[in-house]
């Protein structure tokens, strides 16, 4: 027996209203003067597909807001002289602040991304709270417009990365075991209330990941994974060309992950994990000291206060206690992205921070994976260095400036 259907609502689609399909069409061609900038308008009609008086208008308002510059004619190619436009990078401008452990980093740059000047400072013991970094975030800023000879007021937003797990939907910074009494700190909500401008917050490694698909190492590549190795260890995971943060933005804290032989420990939030604790700087430095002692050299107390890098460059030159430590991180490291890679298969893995882009730390890891017949990505350093978490902030402001521009 055939059931009577059950009636369904009808479905109405509103059309487009007037506003924003110019609005729509404004923020196409700003993206395409951004890009091929400077261009005339015949080439924004050639590049948008949009007619000739749809351009002139949304050129128009776009002059209106100072976005855009009339360059005058440009050169003929045999009829009239092309009116040439320009982009206006500096309408406003973005910032960037990577907090770390010991000290606070910023930049400053206009809206093409450039960066226009930078600024940084040591943390004291008394600075490494919330409310004195949020503090500091204002001093630099208002040192980086002085010294940009623009107004505070033109700074449309900034990105801030911190050393923890963090909530980027919230702004909430739920741990940064580095730090002072930094759990469950809504920094983004402080560091609003504190500059005025718009704010986004994000893991500091996550951000590195972001910089380095963005005009780094990962350009073009959609599925990688960007490792971390410094003060602390942690991991920027990007899957389908997007970053993952997972259901409880823990993803990459892979500071917390087991080491082969090793008892599993509890995790806990405030207390640097295993893997970190093992290859972070600092643990690579307290194995050094351990080695010396162990071997009795005799220029121990010279050796034993060598930073990580520095006794990686001793690897390099064929000190043998050197390679031993390079090849026990190398170890390590490898086998936390042979588990990654059994997860996630990326195509390529960034190792960067200031002791994990060292190349002899990356030759020997690619080294240890070259012996798998799969679970081996592609081994790359960082090519922005330090600077990785500071270009994706940059990053994610200017994406999100774009869509209040025209606002």
């Amino acid at each position: 027996m055939r059931l009577p259907s059950t009636p369904q609502p009808e479905m109405t689609i509103a059309p487009s209203r007037p506003s924003h399909l110019r609005q729509a069409n404004a923020r196409g061609l700003l993206r395409l003067l951004k890009e091929h900038n400077p261009c005339s308008k015949a080439d924004l009609v050639r590049l948008s597909g949009l007619s000739a008086p749809t351009v002139t208008s949304a050129v128009s308002h776009l002059e209106s807001l100072g976005l855009v510059e009339n360059l005058g004619e440009g050169e003929s190619s045999g009829g009239r002289p092309p009116e040439m436009l320009r982009f206006n990078a500096t309408h406003g401008y973005v910032a960037a602040a990577d907090i770390g452990g010991t000290r606070l980093r910023m930049l400053l740059a206009d809206l093409n991304g450039r960066i226009v000047t930078q600024w940084a400072t040591q943390f004291t013991e008394k600075q490494r709270s919330p409310k004195a970094v949020c503090g500091l975030i204002h001093e630099g800023l208002k040192v980086m417009c002085h010294e940009a000879s623009a107004s505070i007021r033109k700074v449309l937003h900034i990105t801030a990365g911190a050393p923890g797990i963090t909530n980027t939907a919230t702004g909430v910074v739920l741990s940064a075991p580095n730090l002072t009494d930094w759990k469950n700190v809504p920094l983004r909500s402080m560091l609003e209330r504190e500059l005025g401008i718009a704010a986004q917050i994000e893991n500091d490694t996550n951000l590195a990941a972001v910089g380095e698909h963005w005009r780094g190492s990962a350009t073009g590549v959609d599925d990688f994974v960007f490792i971390a190795l410094g003060t602390g260890v942690g991991a920027g995971v990007y899957i389908n060309g997007r970053l993952h943060h997972g259901a409880n933005w823990s993803a990459g804290e892979i500071g917390y992950a087991g080491i082969r032989g090793m008892s599993r420990q509890r995790l806990e939030v405030q207390s640097p994990g295993q893997l970190e604790s093992s290859i972070g700087g600092l643990g690579i430095e307290t194995e050094w000291t351990r080695l010396l002692h162990r071997e009795r050299r005799a220029n121990t107390v010279a050796l034993e206060h060598l930073r990580a890098t520095e006794i990686f460059d001793l690897a390099v030159d064929g000190d043998r206690l050197a390679i031993q430590l390079i090849r026990y991180t190398a170890q390590i490291l490898s086998d936390c992205i042979v588990e990654l890679s059994l997860g996630l298969d990326p195509a390529v893995v960034i190792l960067g921070g200031g002791v994990g882009s060292h190349p002899e730390l990356c030759r020997v890891t690619e080294k240890l994976l070259s012996d798998n017949e799969f679970a081996k990505p592609q081994v790359r350093a960082s090519s922005l260095g330090t600077q990785a978490q500071l270009h994706g902030a940059l990053s994610i402001s200017l994406s999100a400036t774009e869509a209040h521009l025209l606002s």
